[in-house]
């Protein structure tokens, strides 16, 4: 069991890797101006309500399964959002990575994602591709998932 874990975080952190953007040091060597200069800034078009770490969990006949979902800034057409799926099954457990682009931000701020993609799994045969989905900032700190074709809807916490 241990092993299985190492390799899904091992994998986890694989698949966060590009996500992550390195901060540009704040001054060079040799400056004589001590104040720091601004961080590398990704800009894009994801309202900064959005970003961040979510998280819900869903309980079916297998048991808990969780969902954690990360968005990040982005243009149109970037993978904005990495959704993290682990749970049980019949046989063992599951753990599933995907991406999903930014297709659209509605003018009522809505985040609209094209269809996800299954970045890794373990085992792969427990992960499908998801359809485009909408994303909605609710109060208290909550996000709205919708999928757009089937109309299911999960809330996330931060």
């Amino acid at each position: 069991m241990a092993a299985i874990l190492a390799i899904a975080f091992t994998a986890f952190g694989y698949q966060l890797r590009p996500f992550i953007h390195q901060q540009s040091p704040s001054h060079s060597v040799g400056d004589d101006d001590p104040s720091p200069s601004p961080s590398a800034v990704v800009s894009g078009d994801v309202p900064e309500a959005y970003l961040g770490s979510w998280s819900t969990t869903i309980s079916n006949a297998t048991g808990k399964n969780t969902r954690s979902l990360v968005v990040k800034q982005g243009r149109i057409g970037d993978d904005v959002l990495i959704l993290v799926a682990d749970g049980p099954v019949e046989s063992g457990t599951y753990h599933c990575v995907f991406t999903a682009p930014l297709a659209a931000v509605s003018s009522g701020g809505q985040l609209k994602l094209g269809p996800s993609t299954v970045t890794s799994g373990i085992p792969l045969s427990s992960c499908s591709p998801g359809g485009p989905s909408t994303l909605t900032l609710e109060s208290g700190n909550t996000l709205r998932r919708i999928n757009s074709k089937t109309k299911d809807t999960l809330t996330y916490t931060r």
